[in-house]
């Protein structure tokens, strides 16, 4: 389900929505990671999910959208929640996947050794959804 919602009866009878964000940590065979090139830095490629579109597609569109690459889902990376990043959506399900066609785009993504994200401009949250989708066990926040 993209969304949710309820009424909150004490505070005006508003309706509230959650945002679901769905992105791929795609790593090809060179054990390189793909980011898209987001406010001067780096970050996993990945938008809102639209309603009527489940997960893995909405992922695996983001990717194409934003970087060109073409990609195939092989497996979960996890389901994140970090409000204090202004490009995080509320909730964000991040799949693990590999390059199986395309063309990157250079201008709105690069392939990056995982071990210089450190010293790039790059969120310490999107290290940290890295880590994770480089180690292969789904994590939780």
């Amino acid at each position: 389900m993209s969304q949710s919602g309820y009424f909150d009866l004490d505070v005006s009878q508003s309706v509230r929505r959650s945002v679901v964000g769905a992105g791929v940590c795609v790593l090809d065979d060179a054990g390189l990671v793909l980011l898209a090139r987001a406010d001067g830095g780096f970050r996993l490629p990945g938008k809102p999910q639209p309603a009527g579109e489940s997960l893995p597609v909405a992922a695996v569109r983001a990717v194409e959208e934003l970087t060109g690459v073409w990609v195939e889902i092989t497996g979960l990376v996890g389901v994140f929640n970090d409000a204090s990043e202004p490009w995080s959506a509320e909730l964000a399900v991040c799949f693990r996947g590999r390059p199986v066609g395309g063309r990157l785009s250079t201008a709105r993504a690069a392939w990056l050794e995982p071990e210089r994200l450190a010293e790039l401009p790059v969120p310490e949250a999107v290290r940290t959804v890295v880590e994770h989708g480089l180690n292969g066990s789904p994590y939780f926040t």
